[in-house]
């Protein structure tokens, strides 16, 4: 809980800034470029692969969340739109086997560059995109796994669309993560036996995260 609360209060930060009635010269004209706003919400997400005793396991979905601020640059071709933004990602699967119902989650610090395509109909702008990025792991579990098990820095891409309306933006989009989750030496001490102490340790080995992100953004 106390990490939700510190994630609220930087965001309201980001908001209070972004929202205050400054004025510098030549604004009007950086607006019209420049947009900045705040967004949120959720992800369904799984892995790409998941075995215990290098025996493929099935994994259930996790539905996750995400928040972060957006920067909105117009491009000088027609209708294109770069919007990098830098996020709070939750992102997991949950296993079930006979040792009972396990989470697999991690969170990340992730920085996507969004590379919009699409078509001003003066009301509505329907776009596509595709979004490369980059994060860093800062929170996990099960929380007995090691971060130097972990490979922290992660990298991926996304590709989606949405609509442009108002002052609001709907996102969604499929996100892969690329490269391991775990380090090919890990997953050792991931997950034990059955609590009997003949019981072998079943390393675990994982892929990556991948699914489906939903999100809706205001611009002040």
């Amino acid at each position: 809980m106390k990490h939700f609360r510190k994630i609220a209060a930087v965001l309201a930060l980001a908001a209070f800034l972004v929202a205050s009635p400054h004025k510098a010269a030549g604004q009007d004209a950086a607006e019209s470029i420049l947009k900045i706003g705040v967004k949120g919400g959720i992800n369904f997400t799984s892995m790409s692969r998941f075995e215990l005793g290098y025996i493929s396991e099935s994994v259930s979905s996790y539905t996750g969340f995400n928040a972060g601020v957006a920067f909105s640059i117009d491009m000088p071709v027609q209708g294109m739109t770069l919007q990098p933004e830098l996020n709070y990602v939750s992102k997991g699967a949950t296993h079930r086997g006979p040792d009972g119902k396990m989470l697999l989650r991690a969170d990340f610090i992730e920085v996507p560059v969004n590379l919009q395509v699409g078509l001003d109909l003066i009301l509505l702008r329907p776009y596509v995109m595709v979004s490369p990025y980059i994060g860093y792991a800062v929170l996990k579990e099960p929380a007995r796994v090691p971060w130097s098990d972990f490979n922290r820095f992660q990298y991926g891409v996304g590709i989606g669309g949405g609509v442009d309306f108002w002052r609001l933006q709907l996102q969604v989009k499929y996100n892969w993560n690329i490269g391991q989750l775990l380090k090919d030496n890990a997953g050792d001490s991931m997950i034990s036996g059955t609590g009997s102490q003949e019981s072998p340790v079943r390393p675990a080995h994982m892929g990556n995260y991948r699914g489906l992100e939903v999100n809706l953004v205001f611009f002040f």
